[in-house]
């Protein structure tokens, strides 16, 4: 009955987040909520080394936050994106292949918009400080985890709570710190190369708001995005071992080329950013008195992203486990980790999508792929919601599975390795059957 009991949040107990992302932001602010719903009165403490305001520090999230992240924002948090974090609103996906651009028509359920992460990320902590939460600007050296409490080491302050909730993204640093307190190990992530072009305005307005996804054939490269934003065009490319030198090819590749204003198509670009973003879920996310969220716990839509969506719904997850139904192991895994089954059972469907693709790629098979989407409407929704992220992979393949599209696989399969020509063929669009 002692431990049952110290296992639960009590008036004047302490929680920690270490990490103050949108995850850790959203955790905040639903702990606080909690807690006067439930009459406690409870101290949240928000530790985060960066100062976002100060734009010192470069996000790796290309940062597009896409459907349902308005009604997250409004139903779990009360609140409205401001119009001036808003630099586009995106109007649709084109997907690419070595040969052939498709723009990919579906149905989406709300806006996608880009911001700049550093602006978002300051919103949110802001919200959270206004909440009640205590902001400390600070990085974590240690933490301990006792049976009656844990103890947080920083380079200033130390502090004990009553649980401490990871929202650290992949920071190798903090990682570490986690793995060598806890049972938690990271989880298994690709490598991300980032860079930014300033075309200027005229060639911006001319691109206009799309995003382009491109699934090439190149060595290394698992897929790679350009996206405008503002002023400015973003491009990531990710792959278990991308590089600058990688990052090159890519640009210099036929299909991008496209998208490169003239004067910068042959130009080293500036400013490489090297990241990280998880492929599977961490080993050990939970136990007693921690828990991890987001990236961190590897919990996000496997292989496309929603990263800042699944960072807040986490985050919204962890505070009601912990503030509902305590702290310990056995209550994050039946509360907490249930909650999150929708983006857990999705897991394996998207290792699966993500080995097809990567086949595809790598035997030149994708524009073949690129084709039938343009003859048939149901594979031209199946990779609108592939890319787009706005449904699961389960649901996906169990509306587009058919025999038909078996047969027509099959016959295109045979063709390419029977019939493929090395010929370099010029890039073109196709356009959708009416």
């Amino acid at each position: 009955n002692w431990r049952r009991y110290t296992m639960f949040i009590n008036d004047g107990d302490t929680v920690c987040i270490v990490g103050g992302g949108p995850g850790g932001s959203a955790c905040a602010m639903v702990l606080l909520q909690e807690a006067r719903k439930l009459d406690r009165k409870i101290r949240v403490v928000l530790i985060e080394h960066k100062i976002f305001s100060e734009h010192r520090h470069y996000n790796q999230c290309i940062g597009v936050l896409s459907p349902p992240f308005e009604d997250i924002l409004k139903n779990d948090l009360d609140l409205t994106l401001p119009d001036n974090l808003v630099l586009d609103n995106m109007e649709g996906y084109c997907l690419h292949s070595d040969l052939l651009s498709l723009d990919l028509v579906g149905k989406e359920l709300g806006r996608s918009v880009s911001v700049t992460r550093s602006n978002f990320d300051a919103f949110m902590l802001e919200e959270a400080r206004k909440a009640g939460a205590e902001i400390i600007h600070n990085r974590v050296t240690a933490i301990e985890v006792n049976s009656d409490g844990v103890v947080i080491y920083t380079e200033g302050d130390n502090f004990k709570s009553a649980v401490v909730v990871g929202a650290f993204g992949l920071d190798d640093g903090t990682c570490r710190i986690f793995e060598q307190g806890t049972p938690y190990c990271q989880p298994d992530f690709l490598n991300t190369v980032i860079t930014r072009l300033y075309p200027g305005k005229e060639f911006m307005q001319s691109m206009g708001s799309t995003i382009h996804a491109f699934l090439l054939s190149h060595p290394g490269l698992e897929f790679g995005a350009v996206t405008p934003k503002g002023e400015h065009i973003s491009i990531n490319i990710a792959g278990r071992k991308v590089s600058s030198h990688i990052m090159m090819e890519f640009l210099r590749s036929a299909p991008v080329q496209r998208f490169l204003p003239p004067h910068q198509r042959r130009e080293k670009p500036l400013n490489y950013f090297k990241g990280k973003f998880p492929i599977a879920p961490a080993r050990n996310l939970f136990g007693d008195r921690y828990v991890t969220i987001g990236d961190a716990a590897g919990l996000m839509r496997p292989f496309k992203g929603k990263g800042i969506n699944s960072a807040i719904i986490t985050g919204i997850y962890s505070a009601r486990s912990i503030m509902r139904h305590g702290v310990s192991k056995q209550a994050f895994a039946q509360n907490f980790y249930q909650d999150c089954s929708e983006l857990t059972e999705d897991l394996p469907y998207g290792r699966g999508v993500r080995i097809l693709t990567n086949l595809a790629t790598r035997f030149k098979f994708m524009d073949h792929m690129i084709a039938i989407a343009a003859e048939r409407p149901d594979f031209m929704h199946a990779l609108f919601g592939s890319v787009s992220g706005h449904d699961p992979y389960k649901k996906i393949i169990m509306e587009t599975a058919s025999l038909s599209l078996a047969f027509t696989f099959a016959q295109k399969i045979l063709g390419h390795f029977v019939f493929r020509q090395e010929a370099h063929l010029p890039i073109k669009s196709v356009s959708p059957t009416a």
